[in-house]
């Protein structure tokens, strides 16, 4: 692995940039420092650049919401890609593996949790509110009774911490926070439903975790996100499609937007979706030192003294999240995306 500065550091060896969102431009609050120079910078420089996110909106509506914050198509990027998106083009065009797993064509679906009902306008699908009639529970932004839940101040039974990447091996109606809300045991009462009825749960954001404010405050924290739960889901037994990255139908669909010829690097946060990928389907990535992987390596400072935290976070962190026993590792590392003048 090189390490650079930030992405400024390797544009000139690639054509397209296909740049993850959360946690690399923007911080669950606010866009980082220097964001928006450094891809105006990237887009006069004749680079192509793909937004690609796990993010469960239509392309149009994530659109909508970063022109909000100064975000410009053709300015800024060129093209959003989200997985949200990308289910939608399944489900209209291309619903072969919904196919093989239901046996039949979907034609209902129920909505766990808060929904964008955006994906599945013109796709065909009846939404239900009848367990028993829909064809698919689609995993929508998981919330509690109480609001979203935190994944970094989990404890067992016993009180003890539980670590993010161990979330799984654990029976999640004996977790609780700090303040003894039991939010996952709500998780695993509505899992453990779907389960009972056979249905087949469709998740459009295989991200663990994402960082998000929680209060009226700008402070932010890690939360659960949908992968988590189909993570969960398929542990019981269950059955999961999942859209989004790292799975390779994500970068093959945003590679349309692109020259077949175009030299690709996939910049992101996270090892176990951005990164793992990237190497899937063999175009080099660069990870950068904010976001979900800061979670994992605070006070990284990308020197020698950094490679034990990095060698565990990439050997058994990353192979834990994946369900894998491979250790997805980029081509560069980077502290940041954005070139701070």
């Amino acid at each position: 692995m090189e390490i650079k500065d930030n992405v400024m550091s390797i544009a000139d060896d690639y054509d397209a940039f296909f740049v993850d969102i959360y946690g690399v431009l923007f911080d669950g609050a606010v866009l980082f420092d220097g964001t928006l120079s450094t891809l105006e910078r990237l887009n006069n420089l004749g680079k192509k650049i793909i937004i690609l996110s796990n993010s469960t909106q239509t392309a149009l509506d994530a659109m909508i919401g970063y022109a909000q914050r100064g975000m410009a198509m053709g300015v800024h990027y060129d093209k959003f890609v989200t997985s949200g998106e990308f289910l939608r083009h399944t489900l209209i065009g291309n619903s072969e593996e919904f196919q093989r797993v239901l046996g039949r064509r979907p034609v209902s679906y129920r909505c766990m949790f808060m929904g964008n009902d955006s994906i599945f306008r013109s796709a065909g699908l009846e939404k239900t509110s009848d367990d028993d009639a829909a064809d698919f529970f689609y995993i929508g932004v998981p919330r509690a009774s109480y609001g979203a839940v935190r994944v970094d101040n989990v404890r067992d039974e016993a009180g003890r911490p539980v670590k993010i990447e161990d979330l799984g091996n654990h029976d999640w109606k004996r977790l609780r926070d700090d303040h003894g809300r039991r939010g996952f045991e709500e998780f695993a009462i509505q899992l453990e439903m779907c389960l009972r009825k056979n249905k087949l749960l469709v998740v459009a954001n295989p991200d663990i975790f994402a960082h998000g404010t929680l209060d009226h405050t700008e402070n932010r924290y890690p939360i659960v996100t949908q992968g988590c739960l189909g993570a969960y889901y398929e542990k019981l037994g269950g059955r999961v499609i999942y859209f989004g990255k790292p799975l390779p139908g994500i970068f093959e669909y945003a590679r349309r937007f692109v020259d077949p010829k175009d030299r690709i690097v996939m910049v992101g946060d996270t090892p176990w979706t951005d990164i793992a990928g990237a190497n899937g389907v063999g175009i080099d990535s660069l990870l950068v030192m904010t976001g979900i992987a800061a979670e994992f390596c605070k006070g990284v400072g990308l020197s020698p003294k950094s490679a034990k935290k990095l060698d565990t976070l990439f050997g058994e962190i990353a192979p834990l999240m994946l369900k894998a026993n491979f250790s997805p590792r980029p081509t560069y590392l980077a502290r940041r995306f954005a070139a701070i003048n």
